[in-house]
């Protein structure tokens, strides 16, 4: 609805055609929307998430490998000192069914070349356990 006057209602009649010809979303799309909204406020996602990277974060820290860098978000880095070593961790580390990826230079500092670790609630604590018992078998053979 639109208040105004006759001239903005003639304005909108001849030239408002997205408006004049609009139509509601689909009864499906609210249902949709509705749920999800319910589920969203049903789960505490951001307490979840949290356990996980404290998780993550507690084996990291206890393994004894250097260069983590430590980060309270769902992003943790791992630094290596060239592209092949990155490139190595990552493909080894894949190569074991665990999904991480190289971020090498030139795209950061030469130098600064890290493996990319995107922690998420489908990740299980088994998963997490794995992940870091693989990245200290890979920096023993380092």
């Amino acid at each position: 609805m639109v208040l105004g006057s006759t001239a903005l209602r003639n304005y909108l009649i001849n030239f408002a055609r997205s408006f004049i010809y609009s139509t509601a979303a689909p009864i499906h799309a609210i249902a949709a929307i509705r749920s999800a909204y319910q589920m969203l406020t049903e789960i505490d996602y951001p307490y979840l998430i949290a356990e996980k990277i404290s998780l993550y974060s507690s084996l990291i820290n206890s393994s004894g490998i250097q260069n983590v860098q430590p980060s309270p978000s769902t992003i943790q880095t791992i630094i290596y000192n060239s592209n092949q070593k990155a490139k190595f961790a990552a493909q080894t580390l894949q190569s074991k069914g665990i999904d991480v990826r190289a971020i090498l230079s030139p795209t950061v500092a030469e130098g600064k070349e890290r493996l990319r670790i995107c922690l998420h609630l489908f990740n299980t604590d088994e998963e997490i356990e794995m992940l870091v018992n693989q990245l200290t078998l890979l920096k023993k053979h380092e």
